[in-house]
């Protein structure tokens, strides 16, 4: 008797093993924006480079003797919103009618808070009297990252 192979259980393996990447991956990343340092007003979610932006931010002000900042969910989505437009559209520009940082083409949160922390403007920003953020990060086609912090 000739003993046969399940066409279908190689490939089962890859998306049993893929699926299983994805899920532990996705749990580390709620874990980071769950991050207990980081504290969140009004039901803000904070992906994991978002949290990292928080983190610096608020490690920034720590060693100035600062409180640390919450991240607020509409000053999260305003953020989102100008990050997204400015990746969309190419175009390094501010909103309107809010306290805001944007930067781009740094590839990490810290190199982007670095470079904030090294303009007088910007680090003014960042250890002014204010008590929510929201942050961002986004793609440009062309790969190129934007990032906005907005603070209220």
């Amino acid at each position: 008797m000739r003993a046969t192979r399940n066409p279908w259980f190689p490939r089962s393996l890859v998306v049993l093993s893929l699926s299983a990447a994805v899920g532990l991956g996705a749990a580390g990343a709620v874990a980071r924006a769950k991050d207990p340092s980081i504290a969140t007003d009004s039901g803000a979610s904070l992906s994991a480079t978002e949290a990292a932006i928080v983190a610096r931010t608020n490690d920034a002000r720590a060693k100035r003797g600062l409180g640390p900042l919450s991240a607020d969910a509409s000053l999260m989505n305003g953020a989102r919103r100008q990050a997204s437009w400015m990746a969309r559209n190419r175009n390094l520009s501010h909103g309107q009618g809010v306290t805001e940082n944007i930067a781009m083409g740094q590839s990490s949160a810290s190199e982007a808070v670095a470079d904030w922390m090294r303009s007088d403007g910007h680090r003014a920003n960042i250890l002014g009297a204010h008590s929510q953020i929201g942050v961002a990060m986004a793609r440009a086609a062309d790969g190129t990252v934007y990032w906005c912090q907005q603070f209220r």
